[in-house]
């Protein structure tokens, strides 16, 4: 009898390597122009100033805002506070450098970085806020893990984002949505609970913001 021909071997489908971050740098680059007018005062305020109070600054305290973008949130801190901005996008950032300068934010300062490899030494700063960009990262449980590398022991982290819904029909759609989301440059169906787990961090606080309630802003204790 004829031996029978062996059917070939399929390959396994390659997963999609995250974006590095000089690609998601050149994403944010792009939209810098458009930035405030999506993200400005008549959809995202209320996500800002309430992420502001959920940090529950006091005076003289160091604070940390990754993913500043064009420094939007930067008027809302007490200006008896000392803020450090850091962004990947140096569009973005010029934008910022000069709403700093229009606005006389004498205690803002804002540099170039990648949320994955902060410059900063270990319990650098009093509070960290993690600002609409959590969700924008291919590495959000390593960009959660510097945050809280940088934050002191018993300092506040606060996230103000858009994470998956818990409601089944709108999580639903929040997952269909996400390869179109990626393309532009976010994960439209990021899961917070989990992340959170991953890197050791309950929630403390959490509170939704923004247009239709569909962002989040949650507090959470660095406990190390």
């Amino acid at each position: 009898m004829p031996k029978s021909k062996k059917s070939p071997m399929k390959k396994p489908a390659a997963k999609k390597a995250p974006k590095k971050p000089k690609v998601i740098e050149r994403i944010y680059d792009g939209v810098g122009p458009y930035y405030n007018f999506v993200f400005g005062k008549l959809f995202f305020q209320d996500g800002r100033e309430t992420a502001i109070e959920l940090l529950n600054v006091k005076p003289k305290e160091k604070i940390l805002e990754v993913g500043v973008g064009t420094g939007l949130t930067l008027p809302v801190y007490p200006r008896t506070s000392k803020v450090i901005g850091v962004d990947i996008s140096a569009s973005m950032l010029k934008e910022a450098e000069e709403l700093i300068q229009a606005k006389g934010l004498k205690h803002v300062s804002v540099e170039q970085g990648d949320a994955t490899k902060l410059r900063f030494a270990d319990n650098s700063f009093d509070g960290v806020l993690g600002n609409l960009f959590i969700s924008a990262t291919s590495f959000p449980r390593e960009s959660l893990l510097e945050m809280k590398r940088v934050c002191k022991p018993g300092g506040m982290i606060v996230l103000m984002n858009h994470f998956k819904s818990e409601h089944k029909l709108l999580g639903a759609m929040e997952t269909a949505f996400n390869p179109v989301a990626q393309r532009i440059g976010f994960k439209s169906n990021l899961e917070m609970g989990p992340l959170l787990e991953s890197v050791g961090l309950k929630p403390l606080e959490i509170r939704k913001v923004n247009i239709l309630n569909l962002w989040t802003a949650v507090s959470m204790v660095n406990e190390k």
